[in-house]
């Protein structure tokens, strides 16, 4: 026997318990992050946070990101643990969801073709040509059902 989906774009099924703020299951995060492309990247060095906006794409349990050598990347050397967040706003409710992982950046050669097969594209026509994985260890996520 099969369960079927929830429904989780749906703003009034915290509603339905009186409630305006549902909490995701890790299953439901990854539905959302599968259909995200634009994301936040939380990092952590020298007791500060950086955030930093990045597009993704999801494939086989994994959150891929393209950079160029930098400060971020530096980061991502430094300390592997990060978190990436996103959230949406529409109509009468949002979410907002957080994925801890750790990253690392590709250099296995079929590593980098697989990551590059995935065609995710940089924003900008800027040199972004190193492919981070983020591999989950964990995620929360709410939804929220606006204007209660």
């Amino acid at each position: 026997m099969t369960t079927p989906k929830m429904n989780i774009h749906d703003p009034n099924r915290a509603e339905a318990h009186g409630n305006p703020v549902t909490i995701l299951s890790e299953e439901e995060c990854w539905e959302l992050a599968e259909q995200t492309n634009f994301a936040r990247l939380g990092t952590f060095l020298d007791g500060e946070i950086y955030i930093t906006p990045i597009n993704i794409i999801t494939d086989s349990g994994k959150i891929y990101f393209r950079t160029a050598s930098g400060s971020k990347l530096t980061r991502l050397m430094i300390e592997e643990k990060v978190t990436v967040e996103f959230d949406r706003v529409e109509g009468g409710g949002a979410y907002s969801v957080n994925i801890h992982g750790v990253a690392r950046l590709l250099t296995d050669s079929e590593e980098i073709a697989h990551a590059h097969s995935l065609n995710l594209e940089p924003w900008l026509h800027t040199e972004k040509i190193e492919f981070v994985e983020i591999i989950p260890t964990s995620s929360s996520g709410r939804r929220f059902r606006l204007g209660s």
